[in-house]
């Protein structure tokens, strides 16, 4: 039966006077809401404190690469703040935390499985930046699990900066060298200074100079991004001013470089190589850079928003979640086995491996193509590492040789891996000879199609070309990233991951390119089957 009102105002004033009544007796041998909250906010803590230094020393491997790139390349410097400046960034709203509701999240969980996944194909294709940039997302998405969605949106910038502990990057050096390239020799023209080009070679009336990896601007960008967005998340508020400014920290730097390369070229030019041509083209291109990002950033204080206050949740709003669940220890587990678990996945894809050494399959003679000396053929050795064999031969079916280079790779980790930054057909800096052109193009190995990047030099002896392709497990292709998943597919199939890079190469005169051509087409159409099939063989050796 319903209680009139006065006596229900009677009850209610009872228990908050501190009167012995009976509802007020039971309210105080609950622990207040706040405090449950509190309590179940410092649990979760605890436990993402120990799952996340669980997750890093399960893949310390991992971490260490990051590290070690962190203390060799000075790029990559910042790496060291990162973690600090993320605590901070937290730190500097942890009363935000207070208005949010704390639960685990199922699709942290997921996450966490995915960025597993991603940790072991990066493993297994020993594409160190996939396995660096999986260990990150494994320690959001245990953020994620273990506190849940609201709290990740809360502080997600914050937990998102922890991306850039990764040090990535390098992929972009061949495309904004050739960006800077071409922007120094249209800018050199437009300034009256005429300038034959060569790949990335020029030659101006005042002396030689190259666009290296230092040219490139990548070093500016990487900074100028890390910077960028932490500037934009301190000083704005809103999404869309935050986006403008981080995407005029992408576009500025890369402009500024192309500036700066064709500024020290005029200015070696004009002083007659007495400056800019050494090292203190680097100290002029560093204080540049600062001149620029302190220019950006004066003109992005001109639209500095007040700090956005906390969000206000409704009262009681964390409580209430702090009590919604009195055992979370199922979702803990979870999250911390969708994480931990790729491990011990890794260590039996590689016991099924090949783990031998190379041993080599010779190619059988087809066509009249025979092999003859070695001697014949200009001396060049393809700038690759890590390979557990090197197989190399000189054939000719006439008067012009053919040469024929395979790197064999097995067991492969980072830095000794068949696709990697560093290896190249040419270095930039090759004493004997310099690259006038590469490219792609198409030939027919046997009765197939097949796809070649090809790669053109000269040398003060002569001129040659280079074709070549990678093979994965019986599967060829020119494309680093099918590369990298045809290597993952036989992994996971448990067949190893054996991959060789193949070159062939024929020196020519100056006035015969086609016959050069036309000779490693002839050699390709005749003997491709059987070097693949010598592949095929040495595989399972």
């Amino acid at each position: 039966m319903r209680a009139p009102p006065h006596h229900a105002d009677f009850l209610e004033s009872a228990g908050q006077s501190g009167g012995g009544g009976t509802v007020a007796a039971g309210d105080a041998a609950r622990p207040a809401p706040a405090a449950a909250a509190a309590s179940a906010r410092n649990l979760h803590l605890a436990v993402l404190g120990l799952a996340l230094a669980w997750l890093l020393f399960w893949y310390r491997d991992t971490l260490i690469s990051i590290i070690d790139i962190w203390n060799r390349s000075d790029t990559y410097a910042h790496g060291y703040l990162v973690a600090p400046i993320s605590l901070w960034l937290v730190w500097r709203h942890r009363t935000h935390i207070d208005g949010v509701p704390i639960a685990p999240s199922l699709l942290g969980v997921l996450a966490g499985a995915v960025a597993g996944f991603g940790w072991l194909l990066g493993e297994l294709t020993s594409v160190a930046s996939v396995s660096q940039f999986a260990l990150v997302g494994m320690i959001i998405s245990l953020i994620w699990a273990v506190m849940g969605t609201a709290v990740l949106r809360a502080y997600a910038f914050p937990i998102g900066f922890l991306v850039f502990l990764v040090p990535f990057g390098e992929f972009l050096f061949p495309t904004m060298m050739d960006w800077t390239t071409d922007f120094v020799i249209g800018a050199l023209r437009l300034s009256g200074i005429p300038v034959y080009a060569e790949g990335r070679s020029l030659v101006i009336p005042s002396g030689n100079w190259q666009v290296v990896e230092g040219c490139s601007g990548v070093r500016y960008l990487i900074a100028s991004v890390v910077v960028g967005s932490l500037y934009s998340y301190l000083n704005y508020r809103s999404l869309r001013r935050r986006l403008v400014f981080t995407a005029v920290s992408v576009v500025l730097p890369v402009l500024a470089n192309w500036v700066r390369a064709w500024g020290i070229v005029m200015l070696g030019h004009f002083s007659g190589n007495k400056l800019a041509t050494g090292v203190d083209h680097l100290v002029y291109g560093w204080v540049f850079f600062g001149i620029i990002m302190m220019l950006l950033f004066w003109i992005g204080a001109r639209w500095q928003e007040d700090e956005a206050p906390a969000p206000v949740l409704p009262a009681g709003a964390a409580a209430e979640a702090g009590l919604a669940r009195r055992s979370n220890a199922v979702w803990f587990a979870l999250a911390v086995l969708a994480v931990l678990a790729w491990r011990p996945v890794l260590d039996e894809l590689d016991r099924r491996g090949q783990h031998g050494p190379v041993q080599f399959a010779q190619a059988e003679s087809r066509a009249g193509w025979q092999t003859v000396e070695l001697s014949r053929l200009p001396e060049w050795t393809p700038s690759y590492s890590g390979m557990r064999g090197v197989h190399r031969e000189a054939w000719a079916a006439g008067e012009r040789p053919v040469g024929l280079y395979v790197g064999y790779y097995r067991d492969q980790k980072p830095g000794e891996e068949l696709i990697n930054s560093e290896n190249r057909v040419l270095i930039s800096k090759d004493p004997v000879w310099k690259m006038t052109s590469y490219g792609s193009r198409s030939a027919v190995l046997g009765d197939r199609p097949l796809s070649l990047r090809t790669t053109e030099m000269v040398s003060a002896h002569g001129r040659m070309i280079v074709w070549h392709a990678y093979w994965i497990g019986g599967r060829w292709t020119t494309n680093d990233y099918a590369a990298k998943a045809y290597l993952a597919l036989t992994q996971l199939r448990g067949d190893g991951d054996d991959s060789a890079v193949v070159m062939v190469y024929a020196p020519y005169r100056e006035n015969e390119h086609e016959a050069g051509v036309a000779d490693l087409e002839r050699f390709l159409a005749e003997m491709g089957p059987s070097i693949g099939s010598m592949l095929t063989q040495t595989m399972s050796r």
